[in-house]
């Protein structure tokens, strides 16, 4: 039989670590937490000073280290940078996954658990 991925997305960390530690508890041996950028890695050596020179974009004003004009639209876009955000973990980024690499026999309970755990297959 071959192998088979499945992979989850989590906002928090507790969460994601939790799922971990319970598909390890079940047999699970290849489980990965990884957390990624919802945009381009910047240096911020270069920030925009909106007094002395033009803005780049909403996220330079709110702080946000932006070097250039695609990782500025992103961040601007970013419901924190907005100003739409409320506090609340549900419109949170999902930059947390669990990976699961298992056989044929055994995919249905590693995504049943993902589930159960709060994850977004």
């Amino acid at each position: 039989m071959g192998e088979r991925s499945v992979i989850a997305f989590f906002r928090t960390e507790g969460q994601a670590r939790d799922a971990v530690q319970r598909l390890k508890d079940e047999g699970f041996e290849t489980v990965d937490l990884s957390r990624f950028s919802l945009s381009p890695k910047e240096d911020g050596s270069d920030l925009d000073n909106p007094i002395a020179e033009p803005i780049s974009s909403l996220a330079t004003i709110t702080g946000a280290p932006v070097t250039g004009r695609d990782a500025g639209i992103l961040k601007a876009a970013d419901i924190h940078s907005s100003g739409m955000a409320d506090g609340s973990d549900e419109w949170g980024a999902e930059d947390l996954s669990v990976t699961v690499v298992t056989d044929e026999e055994h995919f249905e309970k590693a995504e049943k658990i993902l589930e159960q755990m709060g994850g977004r297959l």
